[in-house]
């Protein structure tokens, strides 16, 4: 993002800091990002193209980021399960109403 003072940033070191560097798998990863982040850094910080494409696409990222910090990790996971079975519940009630449809066109052609 290229300032530390960058809103993002800030977000993504408070997730760091409060749920990552807490617990061996977390500081694993914080080691394995400080060891191979700064050269591709480096290459991203040259072209202005790769910059916007990689900032939209730590969008998610941060958003998660945001939303645990401010719900913690229960209610983080009870939201995503939440809105999980939602999306099945609507892809499967729009399946339905598709195979209903095709039902009924069928036995119109079949008269």
């Amino acid at each position: 993002y290229g300032s530390l003072m960058e809103p993002h940033v800030k977000i993504l070191r408070d997730f760091r800091d409060r749920f990552l560097l807490v617990n061996t798998v977390g500081k694993s990863l914080v080691r394995l990002y400080y060891t191979y982040s700064p050269p591709i850094a480096d290459f991203i910080a040259k072209h202005d193209n790769l910059r916007a494409i990689v900032r939209v696409c730590l969008l998610p990222v941060v958003g998660m980021s945001w939303v645990v910090l401010k719900l913690g990790p229960v209610g983080t996971v009870s939201i995503m399960l939440f809105l999980s079975f939602g999306m099945i519940a609507l892809v499967s009630l729009r399946r339905k109403k598709v195979n209903n449809l095709i039902s009924y066109v069928k036995s119109d052609l079949v008269k």
